[in-house]
C-alpha cells in the first residue's frame, strides 16, 4: 500500500498542477529579447504583410524562465513555491520548485511531478488506485484494487530531464514476494515501480517488499546471505528492498 511519494526531476518538466496558457502572436515576438525596441515585420493569415512595433523594455507578462533552475540561477535566494515556467512551443505553466533541494541531493532548482501524501487532510487517491482503510493506521492508504498491478500516471508535459529523486513509503498488507516475474510490463515486483514511456515501459527506480530480513528465500531480498530472488535484468542496482 502506498502512503508517500514525492518526486522531483531537475532542468525541464512540470508541477503536479499545470496551468497553462498560450501566448498571443504580439507576445511570442515581443517577449524575444532580439525584438525589444524594434518593429517586426510578418505575413498574415491572408498574406498581406503587418508590423508589430515591440516596446523597448519586456512585457510584465514575459517570463524569462524555462526550469526551476533558471528561476534560481537568476535569484539565488528564491525560495520553495509555485512559479510559472515556459516550454518550447511557447505556453506557460505552473510548477512547484523545490529551491532547498531538501528532497533530493541537498542542491535546489528542483520541479514537483508528482506527490501523494495520504497523511494530509482532504487527501485523495489518483486515477489508478484505490482507497484503502486499515484499523491500525490512522489515515487512508491509496494501494491496488486485487492482485495484479495498478498504476497512476503522472504527466511531464513532454519537457526533457535527465534525473529523478523523491522518497516512497509503502506499507505491507499479506503475504510478499519481493521480485516476481523478469517482464516490465508484468507484475514483476511486491512493491513500487517507477518507469516512463510505454511499450514497453523504461525503468527508473523500484521499491521492493521481501518476506523475511535473514532467509534466502525466492521471496526475499536479494541482498540476504544466500537469497534466491533474481533481480529482473531491467532494473539493475536501480532499487531498494526491505
Amino acid at each position: 500500500m502506498i502512503w508517500f511519494i514525492i518526486l522531483f526531476i531537475p532542468g525541464l518538466t512540470s508541477g503536479d498542477t499545470c496551468s497553462c496558457r498560450t501566448p498571443n502572436q504580439y507576445e511570442l515576438l515581443c517577449c524575444n529579447p532580439d525584438n525589444l525596441g524594434n518593429v517586426v515585420r510578418i505575413n498574415g493569415n491572408d498574406n498581406r504583410q503587418k508590423y508589430i512595433i515591440c516596446p523597448s523594455t519586456l512585457l510584465t507578462q514575459c517570463n524569462p524562465f524555462s526550469s526551476c533552475n533558471d528561476v534560481l540561477v537568476h535569484n539565488s535566494s528564491a525560495s520553495s513555491g509555485y512559479y510559472d515556467v515556459n516550454l518550447s512551443n511557447g505556453s506557460v505553466i505552473t510548477v512547484y520548485c523545490d529551491m532547498d533541494g531538501n528532497n533530493c541531493d541537498g542542491e535546489g532548482g528542483w520541479i514537483r511531478v508528482a506527490q501523494l501524501n495520504m497523511s494530509e487532510p482532504g487527501a485523495t487517491c489518483p486515477p489508478g488506485l484505490t482507497l484503502q482503510n486499515y484499523n491500525n493506521i490512522d489515515h487512508s492508504l491509496c494501494g491496488r484494487s486485487s492482485y495484479g498491478c495498478n498504476s497512476t500516471f503522472f504527466s511531464t508535459y513532454g519537457l526533457n530531464y535527465t534525473k529523478v529523486c523523491g522518497k516512497v513509503r509503502g506499507y505491507q498488507f499479506g503475504s510478499i514476494d519481493a521480485f516476481l516475474f523478469t517482464d516490465i510490463d508484468s507484475t514483476y515486483v511486491e512493491g513500487i515501480s517507477i518507469t516512463y514511456g510505454s511499450n514497453p515501459r523504461q525503468h527508473i527506480w523500484t521499491y521492493v517488499a521481501g518476506e523475511d530480513d535473514f532467509e534466502a528465500g525466492g521471496d526475499d531480498c536479494p541482498c540476504n546471505n544466500g537469497s534466491s530472488s533474481v533481480v529482473p535484468y531491467f532494473v539493475g542496482n536501480d532499487y531498494y528492498c526491505e
